[in-house]
Order: C-alpha cells, then sequence, then structure tokens
C-alpha cells in the first residue's frame, strides 16, 4: 500500500486555506476601511483642504490605501506576478493596472497640489477582488475536506499477526497482509477474501442497490462495508480503487472554473485595450497640453474601465439564478454551475440512490398455496424475526408491516444468507421460519422464483421445512423519475444512465421504452467509478457539454470531471462534496426546472456583460477625448456598476 497515489490537494488545499482562515472579519475590516476612505475621497475633491489640514487628510488617504493593500491584497499580487510570469492575461492583471493607475495619479495629485485624488479606488478594488477569491477557496475548501474525511474513514485496517491483531495504517501495508473486517465494519483494503462469509453493502463502490453475499475467494473493494459477516481479507497491495477517486476528486477540484476562464478570455483583449487606450490618451494630450492634463485623462480611462461593473453583472444575476434554484430545492455551493448548467445537452444519471431511492421496497408477495389465508400471519412472522437487523432487505420487510408481531426465539443470523429463528403461531404453537437466500432452504423444498420485475429480488420463505412463500424486494424509485427524463428529453438534452449495477439495463429497459420519451434514453450497466468518469470525458471530447447526478462513493470521480455535477442530499459526503448543487429533497423534477433556470440566468448574464462592455467602451473614448474630469469618471465606475446590478435584479424577479 506504500504505492499509494500521492495527494495532489495539499499545497492547493493549504493555500486556500490560509485565505479562508483569514475569515470575513478582515474583509470587513478593509470595507470599514475603504468606506471611510470614499467619504474623504469626494470631501477632499469637492472642497480642497488648506494648510496642515491638507497633509493631514491625504496621509489619512494613503495610508487607507496603503493599509487594505497591506491588509488584503497579497493575494491579488501574487495572482498579478503568477499570470506575468505565465504570459497570461487575466482579471487580476486589469484590476492591478486600475489599482496602480489610481494610486499613481493620486501620488501625483498629492505631491503637485493640482487634481483629484482616488485611494479610495484602492481600497474598493482589493476588498473587491478578495471577497470573490475568498468565495471559490471556500468551496474547494469544503470539497477538499471531504476527500480528507472520506480517506481517514478507511484509512486504518486490523490486521492479523502472530501476536494477535494490530491496528495500522493501510499506507504502511505490504501486499499478501491479512486484513481482518468485523460485522458492521469498513473495508479499508482492495483484497480477497480467505476465510468469513456475509452480506457486503458495496453501493456507494459499485452501485450494486443489494447487499452481496460474499465468501472465500471473492474479490473486496475499500469503501465498503460488512453487514453481517466477519472476513480475512489477503490485501492486494498497490493503489486501491478508493484512491484512484479520491485523486480524480482532488485534481478536477484545483483546476480553474469555468468562469475564471471565461473572465479571462475577455480580459486577454479588454486589458491590452485599456492598457492601449490610457497610453495613447496620454501621448496625445502632451502633446497640446500640460503634462497634469494627460494624467488625468489617461487616469480616466483607468478609471472608468475598472472591472467593477463587467465583475458585478455575473454575481448579481448569479445570486438571483441560485437563490430562485433553492427555492425550489436544488442548493448550489458556487455560481460556476448555473453556467455551466445552463450549456449542458446531454445529462447523465447513475441509478442506484439517484433514480432509485436510498432504501428498498416490497412489491409484493407469492404465497403457496398451503398457506392461503395465513398471509397475515406470514407478514408478522417475517417482520418478527427481521426486526433489529441492519440489512436493507430486512428493513424493507419490517417497514412494509404495521401489525402485532409475534413472539421469537432462538433467532440465528446466517452471514451472507438469511435468518432463521423459532415463530409463534396464530395458534400458540411454535414453528421454524427461515427468510433469505434459496441456499439457506432445505434443499428438496427449495423453489426457484420467477419474480414480476426485472431486477427485483426474490427473498424465500420455509416455515418447517415447507415454501410458504416467495417476496419480491426492489428499488423505490424516486418520486418523479419518470416526469424528470421526460422533461429532460423535452429541454432537448441527450439522457444516460450510467450505472454500477449489472442489472441496470434489465431494470430499466422496459421502464424507460414504456414512457415514451421524446428522446431516447439509454442504459449503460455494471461501469466502474474509472469507466464513469471515462464516459463523461469520452463525451466531452465529442463537444458534448455533460451534467451528471450521482451519490455514491463511485459517482464522486465522475461528479468531479463533468460540467455540472449534481448531487442527492441522502448520497454520501464525498459525493456532495464532490458536486457543484445538491438535491435537498426527493422529487428529482427539480432537475429540468434548473436547467431552464439555468438557462435564462445564463442570457441575462451575456446581455448584462453586453451592456457592461459598451458602458466601459463609452466611458473610455469620451475620457480619452477629455469630455471626462476624472472625478466623472469615477462617479461612472459607481454608475454603471449601479445600472448593471439593477439590469440584472429586475431580469430574475421578471422570472419569478
Amino acid at each position: 500500500m506504500a504505492d499509494a497515489d500521492p495527494h495532489p490537494s495539499e499545497p492547493g488545499l493549504q493555500a486556500d486555506q490560509r485565505l479562508v482562515d483569514r475569515g470575513w472579519l478582515r474583509i470587513g475590516a478593509g470595507l470599514a476601511i475603504a468606506g471611510q476612505a470614499m467619504v474623504f475621497s469626494f470631501a477632499v475633491n469637492l472642497s480642497e483642504a488648506e494648510g496642515w489640514s491638507y497633509y493631514v487628510v491625504h496621509g489619512v488617504l494613503i495610508l487607507s490605501a496603503v493599509a487594505t493593500l497591506a491588509f488584503l491584497g497579497g493575494d491579488l499580487i501574487r495572482s498579478a506576478w503568477d499570470s506575468l510570469r505565465d504570459r497570461r492575461i487575466g482579471i487580476d492583471l486589469l484590476f492591478l493596472v486600475t489599482l496602480a493607475g489610481a494610486f499613481a495619479g493620486s501620488l501625483v495629485s498629492t505631491v503637485t497640489h493640482t487634481g483629484s485624488v482616488y485611494y479610495e479606488v484602492v481600497a474598493i478594488l482589493v476588498v473587491v477582488h478578495t471577497a470573490g477569491k475568498m468565495l471559490g477557496a471556500r468551496s474547494r475548501v469544503a470539497a477538499l475536506r471531504a476527500v480528507t474525511s472520506t480517506r481517514a474513514s478507511f484509512d486504518q485496517c486490523d490486521v492479523v499477526q502472530d501476536s494477535g491483531i494490530v491496528r495500522r495504517s493501510v499506507a504502511d501495508l505490504p501486499a499478501g497482509a491479512r486484513v481482518r473486517v468485523a460485522p458492521g465494519g469498513a473495508v479499508a483494503v482492495d483484497g480477497t477474501i480467505v476465510e468469513g462469509r456475509g452480506y457486503l453493502q458495496e453501493t456507494s463502490m459499485t452501485g450494486e442497490w443489494q447487499p452481496v453475499s460474499r465468501g472465500p475467494g471473492d474479490p473486496v473493494l475499500a469503501g465498503t462495508y460488512s453487514i453481517d459477516g466477519s472476513f480475512e481479507i489477503v490485501a492486494s497491495g498497490g493503489p486501491r480503487r478508493l484512491d484512484g477517486i479520491l485523486a480524480e476528486v482532488e485534481r478536477a477540484r484545483l483546476a480553474p472554473s469555468a468562469l475564471q476562464a471565461q473572465a479571462d478570455r475577455l480580459m486577454a483583449w479588454f486589458l491590452p485595450l485599456v492598457v492601449g487606450a490610457s497610453a495613447i490618451t496620454f501621448a496625445g494630450w502632451i502633446a497640446v497640453a500640460p503634462w497634469e492634463r494627460a494624467l488625468f485623462n489617461a487616469m480616466a480611462v483607468l478609471l472608468v474601465a475598472c472591472p467593477c461593473a463587467m465583475g458585478l453583472a455575473t454575481p448579481v444575476a448569479v445570486w438571483g439564478g441560485l437563490a430562485r434554484l433553492a427555492q425550489y430545492g436544488l442548493i448550489a455551493r458556487t455560481g460556476d454551475f448555473l453556467d455551466r448548467l445552463a450549456k449542458c445537452d446531454t445529462m447523465c444519471l447513475d441509478k442506484t440512490g439517484t433514480l432509485s431511492g436510498d432504501s428498498l421496497e416490497v412489491k409484493g408477495w407469492t404465497v403457496a398455496p398451503e398457506f392461503s389465508g395465513r398471509e397475515g400471519w406470514l407478514a408478522g412472522a417475517v417482520a418478527a424475526i427481521e426486526t433489529g437487523l441492519k440489512h436493507p432487505v430486512a428493513s424493507a420487510l419490517v417497514r412494509g408491516y404495521t401489525g402485532a408481531l409475534p413472539p421469537i426465539s432462538d433467532r440465528q443470523i446466517v452471514p451472507g444468507l438469511g435468518v432463521i429463528a423459532r415463530v409463534g403461531t396464530e395458534h400458540g404453537g411454535r414453528c421454524e421460519l427461515r427468510v433469505g437466500e434459496n441456499a439457506l432452504m432445505p434443499a428438496e423444498g427449495r423453489e426457484t422464483s420467477t419474480t414480476k420485475e426485472a431486477g427485483a429480488k426474490s427473498v424465500s420463505v420455509f416455515v418447517d421445512g415447507v415454501f410458504a412463500a416467495s417476496i419480491e424486494v426492489s428499488e423505490h424509485w424516486r418520486e418523479g423519475w419518470r416526469e424528470t427524463l421526460q422533461e429532460l428529453g423535452t429541454l432537448g438534452l441527450r439522457v444516460e444512465v450510467l450505472s454500477g449495477d449489472p442489472r441496470a439495463e434489465e431494470a430499466l429497459s422496459g421502464l424507460v421504452n414504456s414512457l415514451g420519451l421524446v428522446r431516447p434514453v439509454a442504459v449503460r450497466s455494471g461501469l466502474t467509478p474509472h469507466e464513469k468518469k471515462m464516459r463523461i470525458e469520452e463525451l466531452s471530447r465529442t463537444g458534448a457539454s455533460v451534467g451528471f447526478a450521482g451519490d455514491g462513493i463511485n459517482d464522486a470521480a465522475a461528479l468531479s470531471v463533468c460540467d455540472a455535477g449534481i448531487a442527492l442530499r441522502s448520497g454520501t459526503d464525498l459525493a456532495r462534496a464532490s458536486a457543484m448543487a445538491v438535491v435537498v429533497g426527493d422529487d428529482l423534477r427539480v432537475l429540468p426546472v434548473a436547467v431552464r433556470v439555468a438557462r435564462q440566468t445564463r442570457r441575462s448574464i451575456h446581455t448584462n456583460l453586453l451592456f457592461a462592455a459598451g458602458y466601459n467602451i463609452l466611458g473610455m473614448a469620451l475620457a480619452a477625448a477629455g469630455v471626462l474630469h476624472p472625478v466623472v469618471a469615477a462617479l461612472l465606475m459607481v454608475g454603471s456598476s449601479v445600472v448593471v446590478s439593477l439590469r440584472a435584479l429586475r431580469s430574475v424577479e421578471s422570472r419569478r
């Protein structure tokens, strides 16, 4: 196990953690300083101070700008430096250019006692930049902490040695080590069972909806749990499948966001335009006017081109869209989700735990003729001997019965097969009741039952060695799953079901075909976590934009690499952390609703970006012509931000 995958998240996680640890308190302090600087700056620009008060007021303004920059500007400066070093133009550079122009021009005005000052712009830009960075960092830290927590849950195991059972770290475990797993315990290694038999819950790793009976010679995976059996497992050594899933989640979470990439593409042409316009303005005016006038006009170009308005065009619309999604029962952790979901033309869904719920249900009973009329007693007897057991089939059998339970005694759990007990009859006697797999039943009395629904499980019931009933148990399909598939197709999305359950196609194909869907739904069965991820990447390579909804550890890698990942609240911590959004209820019909909201929000964002860009370009032209005084340019900067915000809010409200 020493060859386990490295943890690619550690450097990025540490950087994000440092930013988050600073907390909103520091941003609040920076905002307070910026607010005071704005008040002082406008006062100075409207009524010039004289004598010693001039130096005091300007000193306070300079100190406020420097303090805010020292307090919060480290990340902005580092990001801008990284962009320059990588020869990449990003929005950080535009922030820094505007900041530098405002500070340099203001400092010249202070020294020469001419013109206006804009130290408050420095403070405002630093606060806006830091707040945006912190929101992204918090989202990444939450996801990567879940990865760390999941890894820690399967990081220790009980190793069988000559001296006894020793608790050891999986990372130090050699290939061939024998590992003991107790009933109810976690399997921490990939390997092969050499002793023991029982049920394993493998849903989170394989997508198999029903517990699987495992015994000597069967393979097991780290990340699964024993339900009722005690096992000894020979560790296979090398990286676990679980490690690969976690590493893929980490790498995906550390990749740049889609909105950040989109903003950087915009800045690739906008920043050179701004810098060039400012330089040309200065060069043109210095030839015909004093250098102070040339500097003020050039600085006005930088001020009116401040990215605040373009920066607000997206977040205000996004916040409104996220609020609407929350009303419908879907919580998104990042604004990227709306943009990504709006562009999706393909939606992939897991089956077990996503289309189906996290519990099983009894679909029906087939009672032997000899027990006709005793159905009520049979149901109560089965519920009685299954009460208190952790097996999901047992939970379904108990949940389906509401009457009085007959007395039981001598209950014996047979790992991997079922349960045997003595049960009281209707007439006060006692009988032997067996409930479980056919292999638990007397050989001469076994019957092979035919289930009515594809993909269902048959549970045999024998009374005193005689076949009494067969119970059909299957997955519980979530509310609205049929309408969800219909609506997704109506919206023009291609829909695929990607399941680790080897019987998924058998269980779903008939149901899906009976719906008369607008677009056919493809069902892929028996996929490993890596194969799910590979399918998402294969679709992406063809030009598709892919959303994915899942709930298990085996879905985490696919949730991380898809364009828009959605997890179920009832899913694993890792799945929820790997996704960009979580469905908080049980109704899947929120998925097509979310697609509609996302598309509306994206249209609003594009409209506002065009408006903000046009507003800024017009303002830059007027500033370059000398029509705009720097004070007016600063007011336009604020005004464009307000107008864009109002447009975004009105757009959101109009669609409620």
